[in-house]
């Protein structure tokens, strides 16, 4: 019975670190030149997929090439774009032409260096959907509960053996005079 509980507690504050260290992660991030997005449409399949968590981190303008993928804010104002450089031009500035993998053409607008946000490094498949939800209210109310209930059900659990090892000490000590 030690032995398990011994493991549950371990498990519990595993299970803790990981979060910890996951909102941490998250958090802390940006200060380091990293952010992480989620792919929201299929313009990019089959490379990317909706879903996936991008690993984008700050890059000069002068360091990205044709074949980069990069997230930009969009000229028609519609939020970050993540798509594929298929030219660049240097001119007074750098600036690139992009296109989605999985559309016919190249986007209808030309993206100055100073949109760019970054260059995508890595996409982990599926991850994005699960950042989405624990940056929304109730991904929130999930992290809290679950770090309430890593740091409180091993004290419950310990509470209770101690309880039912006390209570069966007094049956066996009452049984013991009757």
């Amino acid at each position: 019975m030690e032995k398990r509980k011994a493991r549950t507690k371990h498990l519990s504050y595993v299970i803790l670190f990981v979060l910890v260290g996951f909102i941490l992660l998250l958090a802390f991030s940006p200060m380091v030149g990293i952010r992480f997005d989620v792919v929201l449409s299929g313009s990019m399949s089959p490379s990317l997929n909706t879903g996936d968590l991008l690993i984008v981190t700050s890059t000069s303008p002068s360091d990205l090439k044709e074949g980069d993928i990069i997230v930009f804010s969009s000229p028609l104002g519609s939020g970050l774009v993540c798509h594929r450089i298929v030219k660049v031009e240097q001119g007074n500035e750098i600036t690139f032409q992009t296109k989605g993998d999985n559309n016919e053409d190249p986007d209808p607008f030309i993206v100055p260096s100073t949109s760019v946000v970054g260059k995508v490094q890595a996409g982990v498949p599926m991850m994005g959907y699960v950042v989405q939800y624990l940056r929304g209210p109730f991904g929130l109310l999930l992290i809290i509960s679950l770090i309430l209930a890593t740091i409180l059900i091993p004290d419950v659990n310990s509470t209770k053996i101690a309880k039912i090892k006390e209570d069966g000490d007094a049956d066996v000590a009452a049984q013991g005079k009757g």
